[in-house]
């Protein structure tokens, strides 16, 4: 195991306990001006899951035999680090899962639409932060007779986050994320949008 990969899980397990603690549990020096934390400097990792829909106008993530518009299945990374106490740059990996039955492609298919990103997030508040992001986008169909590839393309990231439990190592958030993906061997594009609970360590 690479060392910084040791070194991410052991801050992991020891920041764990911040998850129960109350702001301010943390010795050290007050908040910034504005009751922003004091993370400049420090790593930020975490990951979120989250549930939503994904949509086409070619009809590749619609259900032939229901009348809605099945759910979609999302997880997101991200690592990196704080520039200013209230701006983080981010890589950022998320991918979108949705099952629907379609005749024309052999049954129950699995739409999978994949990102890895680089994104920029700035907390307008202590507490409620905005994200945008660009990369690369990868879009994979599997059915009942295999899978299909349907290349790569663009993505850009949008999510806006209001932090529940807020300290200076450690934030529970709500958060909302929409990913555009474009892909010009498909010609179309996909649009996943999400509302989730991230986890976030500092």
């Amino acid at each position: 195991m690479k060392p910084i990969v040791k070194r991410l899980l052991i801050l992991a397990f020891v920041l764990l306990p911040g998850i129960a603690s109350a702001q301010g549990y943390y010795g050290g020096p007050g908040p910034y001006p504005g009751g922003f934390h004091r993370r400049m400097g420090r790593l930020a990792f975490g990951f979120s899951i989250g549930i939503g829909g994904m949509s086409d106008q070619a009809g590749l993530t619609n259900c032939d035999n229901c009348s809605y518009n099945p759910a979609a299945l999302e997880a997101d990374i991200h690592l990196g680090g704080f520039i200013t106490p209230r701006l983080a740059i981010m890589f950022e990996g998320q991918i979108n899962a949705q099952t629907v039955h379609a005749d024309q492609l052999n049954g129950d298919t699995v739409v999978t639409n994949t990102a890895l990103m680089g994104a920029l997030q700035y907390w307008l508040t202590p507490q409620l932060w905005i994200k945008g992001g660009i990369g690369f986008a990868h879009l994979d169909v599997n059915n009942d007779v295999g899978g299909d590839g349907y290349g790569g393309g663009i993505a850009l990231l949008g999510a806006v986050g209001f932090e529940l439990l807020s300290t200076r190592r450690f934030a529970l958030d709500l958060q909302g994320r929409i990913m555009e993906s474009e892909y010009s061997s498909f010609g179309d594009n996909i649009t996943a949008a999400t509302v989730g609970l991230g986890f976030n360590w500092y």
